[in-house]
């Protein structure tokens, strides 16, 4: 089995006690950022990736695993949309390259919430800017207006977002599941040891806040469903070139 890692703080629960062997597994990793870890699983080149939850839609192949996803019930923090002028007068959004999914749901929120109409650029100058991971939680310390977008979603649907999730692009034993299942519930457990190493981004106090409260890594029936509309909404812009049903192992 080979595993590519999203390696922004918000994932680490989810692989923690597989990297450190707590489960066991003869798995060989990949960490990398979420766009990168997309292209690997895309390319058949990793079995599975906690990766962007709209590279879903972009092979027939795919499954979720049916548990462990990073995602937030309100407030996430760490995908944040930092404005250099009132939202109303925003022209250009300047994206993140690293991730599929923050995008396509700043799109969303532009057009069907704020029904704003607006360029989006990776380079250049943008009247606002899109940054999402440890960079966000870094910036968000400087103060300055800023929208987080999971905040805006659930303003706007009343739902929780799921960012990412376990993608395979193959059958995978039930034994394999289990060890995948087993290592989110032991890095929920694990979270004061997960912060003790990540002191350089945020204060631990802050990170235990973070993971316990911002994010969510239990994948239930009202965030499968915030799936579905994601896609909808996000398919009906043109922010993603199809939706699929959620299929699940």
């Amino acid at each position: 089995m080979r595993v590519a890692l999203v390696e922004f703080l918000n994932a680490v629960p989810l692989y923690y006690a597989l990297k450190k062997n707590l489960v066991e597994n003869s798995f060989e990793f990949i960490s990398d950022v979420p766009s990168r870890c997309a292209r690997l699983l895309y390319e058949n080149r990793v079995d599975i990736s906690n990766t962007s939850i709209v590279e879903y839609v972009n092979s027939e192949n795919y499954r979720l695993l049916r548990d462990g996803c990073i995602s937030t019930l309100k407030k996430v923090k760490s995908v944040v949309l930092f404005l250099y002028k009132p939202i109303e007068k925003v022209r250009v959004v300047k994206l993140d390259r690293n991730s599929k999914t923050s995008n396509a749901l700043a799109m969303v929120i532009f057009k069907l919430k704020y029904g704003v109409s607006a360029d989006y650029v990776f380079e250049g100058d943008a009247d606002c800017e899109l940054v999402i991971g440890d960079r966000a939680l870094k910036r968000l310390k400087q103060g300055g207006k800023s929208l987080d977008l999971a905040f805006e979603w659930y303003e706007f649907t009343g739902l929780p977002f799921v960012f990412a999730a376990w993608i395979t692009n193959k059958p995978l034993s039930e034994d394999v599941v289990d060890k995948f299942l087993k290592a989110k519930e032991m890095g929920k457990r694990l979270i004061k040891d997960i912060c003790s190493g990540y002191e350089s981004i945020i204060p631990e106090d802050e990170c235990r806040t973070y993971l316990t409260e911002n994010i969510s890594y239990d994948f239930d029936d009202v965030k499968k469903e915030s799936i579905n509309v994601f896609f909808d909404y996000a398919y009906r812009i043109g922010a993603i070139p199809r939706k699929r049903k959620l299929l699940f192992i």
